[in-house]
């Protein structure tokens, strides 16, 4: 008996016996106009990732002017919003309201954003970020609704590869620091920490686009994305980088039947517990083996400050993105305490918390948790290929602990959830009811 292939994983609906990454039949009742669109729609995808990298902004910034750091990522931002929700209202208007409703639940701690801006610290920065977070996720929604999952992934591995080469052709330009880290590189972004981050996903979407496109350039293009992580020297994505791709390829093999499914499984139960058994007998010193000092670059400076103000307002926190504001009480006591200037908390859980407080922050974690099991429901799917939304959190989840990465309105992880949190919601919903065809 076949299995029904779910409608939410194949686009269009028509291909529905098409391989997801491989050639896809020629359909005749498909207009010349469309197929001319999907041909070049992961191109279009790979232009709004270079956009939204905040790679291209960092370089100007650093070449041309400090003062464009910043303004250039509204410009980007709104204008691509503008540009993608046209787009959809022209091709797509009954899916785009169908997703933006079943999108809600993400959607919420956007307006929660807004309506922080009544108990702010900083009423005018927290509505210019909140305004500017409602348009980052629209851009995102938009980008669910136009593209398939094979142009997501193929888009993004292009554009950070796009943006990894220019980014060590910029060497010569600063593309090394020159200044903490020195020597690491940094490529077109302000500093090692963001480039390993968008390496990093890029690195994954290469693997993801490559095993399921049966492409192994792509592979290729992977491997090269690691090797400049390294030379990033930015241990946390390194770490996050391998778990996700470990995890999307221990999905992969357990799909495959039940007698691979229990075997990986207790190779995946054996292999945690010795490395934990490791690592808790290496202590501080795993720290050290990975060059790393116990302070991890000084975030624990920084982290008892943080919990101190978030203990002292727990419930709806110091509003989105007032916290950090440049001269502020609260920034200042911070740079105090830890000795050095810090721009966030360096921790996405501590940085939620402290924008939006325990209520705004369990709008994300409800949002998260509600995407991953809908992923879940995919995971033995014929071409259930939402299930890549698991490795993917894994790998922003992991960042997050050392990053604020979660949750923001700019970086590579936080735009990549924006896509893929509403397209994983799209997917189930289609998977319960076609949505009407436009």
């Amino acid at each position: 008996m076949k299995h029904p292939v779910p409608v939410s994983d194949v686009y269009p609906q028509h291909y529905q016996t098409a391989p997801l990454m491989g050639r896809r039949p020629r359909n005749p009742a498909q207009s010349p106009a469309m197929s001319k669109y999907e041909q070049l729609s992961p191109f279009f995808a790979a232009f709004c990732f270079v956009l939204m990298s905040a790679g291209i902004e960092s370089f100007l910034a650093r070449e041309i002017s400090p003062s464009l750091h910043g303004r250039m990522s509204f410009v980007f931002t709104f204008g691509l919003a503008f540009v993608a929700v046209i787009a959809c209202l022209s091709l797509r208007p009954k899916r785009f309201f169908a997703v933006l409703l079943v999108n809600i639940p993400f959607q919420l701690y956007s307006l929660f954003a807004v309506a922080s801006t009544t108990w702010s610290i900083n009423p005018t920065e927290t509505l210019k970020s909140s305004i500017a977070l409602l348009a980052f996720h629209q851009v995102g929604m938009c980008m669910a609704v136009l593209f398939s999952w094979r142009t997501i992934w193929m888009g993004l591995a292009w554009a950070i590869l796009f943006l990894a080469g220019a980014g060590v052709l910029s060497i010569p330009m600063g593309g090394l620091m020159d200044e903490i880290h020195v020597g690491a590189f940094r490529g077109l972004w302000a500093e090692k920490n963001a480039t390993g981050e968008a390496l990093a996903v890029g690195a994954l979407a290469c693997v993801v686009t490559g095993i399921l496109g049966r492409s192994p350039r792509y592979l290729a293009g992977a491997l090269m994305l690691l090797a400049l992580i390294v030379f990033a020297r930015s241990a946390t994505s390194l770490f996050a980088c391998c778990a996700a791709i470990a995890a999307f390829l221990t999905i992969e093999t357990v799909r495959r039947g039940p007698v691979r499914f229990f075997t990986s499984t207790w190779v995946i139960v054996i292999a945690i517990c010795l490395v934990a058994i490791l690592l808790f007998g290496m202590g501080s010193d795993i720290a050290k083996l990975a060059g790393r000092e116990t302070t991890f670059t000084g975030r624990t400076e920084i982290w008892p400050t943080v919990l101190r103000y978030i203990d002292a307002r727990p419930w709806l926190g110091y509003g989105f993105q007032a916290f950090w504001v440049d001269g502020s009480d609260t920034k200042l006591d911070v740079m105090i305490n830890a000795k050095f200037e810090a721009h966030n908390a360096h921790n996405s859980y501590f940085e939620l918390t402290l924008g939006f407080g325990l209520i705004g922050a369990s709008l994300v974690g409800f949002a998260l948790a509600r995407g991953v099991y809908q992923a879940c429901g995919a995971l033995y799917g014929v071409n259930g290929i939402r299930r890549t939304f698991i490795p993917f959190l894994l790998l922003a989840l992991t960042v997050s602990f050392f990053e604020s990465t979660v949750g923001s309105n700019g970086g590579m992880a936080a735009f990549v959830l924006g896509v893929l949190v509403p397209k994983v919601a799209e997917g189930a919903c289609l998977n319960r009811k076609k949505l009407p065809r436009n």
